[in-house]
C-alpha cells in the first residue's frame, strides 16, 4: 500500500487520528499566535488558520488527493517547498522565498513515512 493514501478505518483509529490532528493544529496555532504577538504576522484567527493549514498540508502531501509521483525524492522536495510557500503566504509572509524561509523549512528534506500522523 502507498503510505500517502488513506483508506476507511475503524472508529477507534479515526478517533485517534482526530485527536492527533487536533494536537498538531494546536501546536501550529500556538506558533502562529507567537508570531502574531511578536509582530511578524498580521492579526488573524490562529486556530482557524492552523486548521486550514493542516488540511492543506495533509491533502496535498499525505491524503488521497496527493500526487502519485511523491515517491520520487525530488518531486517530494518540490511539493514540500510549494506547500511550505503556500502555508507561509497564507498566514501573511509575502516574501517567504526571498527571506529563505522555504529552503530552511525543507532542508531536512522529507520526514520518514512513519513520522507522519495519520499515514
Amino acid at each position: 500500500m502507498n503510505w500517502r493514501r488513506s483508506e476507511p478505518v475503524d472508529v477507534d483509529v479515526t478517533a485517534s487520528r482526530l485527536a492527533s490532528r487536533r494536537e498538531i493544529s494546536g501546536e501550529i496555532a500556538a506558533r502562529i499566535d507567537a508570531a502574531v504577538r511578536a509582530g511578524h504576522l498580521p492579526a488573524q484567527d490562529t486556530s482557524l488558520a492552523a486548521t486550514a493549514l493542516l488540511g492543506a498540508l495533509h491533502e496535498s502531501l499525505v491524503g488521497p488527493l496527493a500526487p502519485d509521483n511523491l515517491d520520487d525524492p525530488g518531486k517530494m522536495r518540490d511539493a514540500v517547498q510549494t506547500v511550505t510557500l503556500l502555508a507561509l503566504r497564507a498566514v501573511g509572509v509575502m516574501d517567504a522565498r526571498a527571506r529563505g524561509l522555504v529552503v530552511q523549512a525543507v532542508l531536512p528534506a522529507v520526514l520518514p513515512a512513519k513520522t507522519l500522523v495519520g499515514a
